[in-house]
């Protein structure tokens, strides 16, 4: 009885090794010179697109799935203070545990700046391959 065992080598493990690991067309729409096409980003920059895209989008930027964003925005009229810091932290959290399944461990901190109506968030989050990363958001209300 013979058997066929393609792409398959009994003698040795195979090892497949991977690059790159997430991508993403970004935002921006960058065309490479060269090749003339978009450039895609990846890995981690693949990320931290997606936790701005989840962070910065308002509920109704995305019809039929006003889940896919924190709602940080309505958040910016209210008072500053130490709750609305705190349902800030509290909606970031929630969105990104629904809703980013690479990232594994995360911590946001959120400091609220009375004197000049914003907030300072800062996510410090680990993808399962790379060290802690970190972003930095500054926000306030323009208008």
């Amino acid at each position: 009885m013979s058997s066929i065992l393609s792409d398959y080598n009994s003698s040795k493990p195979s090892t497949v090794s991977r690059n790159n690991l997430y991508s993403d067309i970004p935002n921006n729409f960058n065309v490479h010179p060269v090749l003339k096409d978009i450039s895609p980003i990846k890995d981690l920059d693949s990320v931290k697109q997606s936790l701005k895209n989840l962070l910065l989008s308002s509920r109704t930027s995305r019809p039929f799935q006003p889940e896919l964003a924190a709602g940080i925005n309505e958040l910016l009229f209210e008072q500053v203070d130490a709750f609305t810091a705190y349902e800030l932290q509290s909606r970031i959290s929630t969105i990104i545990q629904k809703h980013e399944p690479r990232i594994d461990v995360f911590e946001v901190f959120v400091k609220d700046n009375m004197d000049e109506n914003s907030y300072t968030i800062t996510i410090k989050f680990n993808v399962s391959y790379d060290k802690t990363e970190e972003i930095v958001f500054y926000l306030n209300r323009i208008r």
